[in-house]
């Protein structure tokens, strides 16, 4: 299926069979294709685009670009396909907003790279400069298409696809299918070929609901914090509830890194590393500052809030049960909040009520303690009737 080059790469790995995934897109892309393809998260969509997108512009020369919607992404996706692009001989430079725009511009203009890895917001800029020709590419990928082609992203793709040459097929790999990837055929004027393997591909997630109210959350993720394989991301709405929370733990002996959007780029990289190392095993993160981040070694994902949609409580859940390991996905809430996930997650998703037990938590629903009854005092009732043979003044009244 893959080159020489590339199978060594992935043996050494310990990769030796394709994903599902990987497995159904990569002739379709080889042969020039225009692409939509969903699959669920952490079941391998990196490499099924990345792979034959790299041998494709090995073989007939150009440029490729994959869109990535955060920075800390397009971090990871780079340091994913450097080592492949390495040994078939292609150049790599990533685009990243955060980074710095002259350097980029330097090394853009002396290394000459086959492969771009960027965010939307650098690369329109840089491709306005005239730096960039969008003459030159032969692939374009856009990673997270729910993300990356937000309204405001929209007609710059759109003027984009008309620079495009006919050489140039557009793929858009993602977990959920948004309004703005449904129009996809729209924004870029073209037929997509659709591939969606969801329904295939089993994973070993358990998704569950742990009832608990409002004032008693911390304490909860705390107690589940002390599990000896613990190693958790905890969701949060907003970055306002984020920091609150934090600095509310950062009152315990609780050890734990923050992933918040109003961070520094380096902040969130030093926070990604500690968590990796396992230096913690509690990361606090908002959706967007996590989204689509493959963490390894993540056991559980943590609901403190409830996800706004349907598509967010995938891609939270996607962090953990990565490549066919099991995962734990864990919703705090009231019942309210109970009747709210299950019409959001809607049949296809099974949430189990959970209970904290001994070891741990339980499926099992702690049994009611039930008091025995008050033993009868006798003596107590002797008692009392000694007492009634004593003196009594409507008695005593009769007989005087």
């Amino acid at each position: 299926m893959y080159e020489e080059t590339i199978l060594k790469q992935l043996h050494e790995q310990g990769l030796h069979q394709p994903a599902l995934i990987q497995a159904k897109t990569y002739q379709p892309i080889k042969d020039g294709e225009n692409l939509l393809a969903l699959a669920k998260t952490g079941t391998g969509k990196t490499l099924a685009y990345a792979l034959p997108v790299l041998e494709r512009i090995k073989k007939i020369g150009g440029q490729a670009v994959i869109f990535e919607p955060t920075a800390e992404l397009a971090v990871q996706v780079s340091d994913v396909i450097m080592p492949f692009a390495k040994a078939l001989g292609l150049k790599t430079l990533g685009l990243i907003g955060s980074g710095n725009r002259q350097r980029q511009l330097q090394k853009l203009r002396e290394r000459r790279p086959a492969i771009l890895v960027a965010t939307p917001g650098r690369f329109f800029d840089i491709l306005s400069t005239g730096k960039l020709q969008a003459a030159n590419l032969r692939s374009l990928v856009i990673d997270e298409p729910d993300d990356v082609l937000e309204f405001q992203n929209l007609d710059l793709f759109q003027s984009l696809s008309r620079q495009l040459p006919v050489l140039c097929q557009v793929l858009l790999f993602g977990a959920t299918m948004s309004t703005s990837v449904a129009r996809c055929e729209t924004v870029f004027s073209r037929k997509f070929l659709q591939i969606d393997v969801r329904a295939e591909q089993e994973l070993k997630l358990h998704h569950e609901f742990l009832q608990v109210d409002n004032a008693h959350k911390l304490d909860f993720l705390q107690r589940l914090t002390r599990s000896k394989h613990f190693k958790g991301i905890v969701f949060f709405n907003n970055n306002r509830r984020l920091e609150h929370f934090a600095g509310i733990l950062g009152h315990t002996k609780l050890r734990f890194a923050v992933l918040g959007t109003k961070m520094s780029s380096q902040a969130r990289q030093q926070a990604r590393r500690r968590f990796i190392k396992s230096e913690v095993k509690l990361l606090l993160a908002t959706d967007l500052a996590a989204r689509g981040l493959d963490l390894p070694g993540v056991t559980d994902v943590v609901n403190f809030d409830l996800p706004a949609n349907q598509a967010d409580y995938l891609h939270r859940a996607g962090r953990t049960g990565r490549m066919g390991k099991p995962g734990f996905v864990i919703t705090l809430g009231d019942d309210h909040d109970a009747r709210s996930l299950r019409q959001l997650v809607g049949d296809e998703i099974k949430i189990e009520r959970v209970y904290f037990g001994k070891s741990g938590l339980t499926t099992k629903a702690p049994q009611a303690k039930v008091e025995p009854a008050p033993k009868p005092n006798h003596k107590k009732h002797r008692q009392r009737r000694q007492r009634n043979k004593g003196y009594h003044p409507q008695k005593w009244r009769k007989e005087n």
